[in-house]
């Protein structure tokens, strides 16, 4: 069965369509992403350097407006680079949790364990993370 001249039309239109929704659609997400990131700050509870004192561990807490509970985070970040202001990298969690530097390469975060966590890496940065629940 051959196409019509009309059939191909409308294929490219609906295609070019769809192309363009997408677009958008990408477009948005990204804008959205970049503004509700200055929506939310951080507050700096503990800095903690490394034995060699080549990378920091920050534990902050997150509020991201009246819409949102606030949370404490964990990063763990080169120690020449700013914390940014974006989730933790490691660990997040709705209680205040403790950490220390066992080696220059493991940290230990201990948290209550009825805290709800909602990130829980085991590496980062090149350091093995260690949890303990008390």
């Amino acid at each position: 069965m051959r196409k019509t001249a009309a059939m191909k039309i409308k294929s490219k239109f609906f295609l070019i369509t769809a192309f363009v929704i997408f677009g958008f659609y990408l477009a948005g997400n990204y804008v959205f992403n970049q503004i509700s990131g200055y929506m939310c700050g951080n507050s700096v509870i503990e800095e903690l350097p490394s034995p060699k004192e080549n990378k920091t561990a920050y534990i902050f807490e997150r509020d991201c407006g009246s819409t949102t509970g606030y949370s404490y985070h964990l990063s763990l970040i080169d120690s020449d680079e700013e914390l940014p202001n974006k989730a933790g990298n490691t660990f997040v969690s709705d209680n205040l949790f403790e950490i220390e530097w066992v080696t220059n390469s493991r940290l230990r975060v201990d948290y209550k364990r009825c805290a709800e966590t909602f990130e829980k890496d085991r590496f980062v940065n090149w350091t093995e993370i260690e949890y303990v629940e008390e």
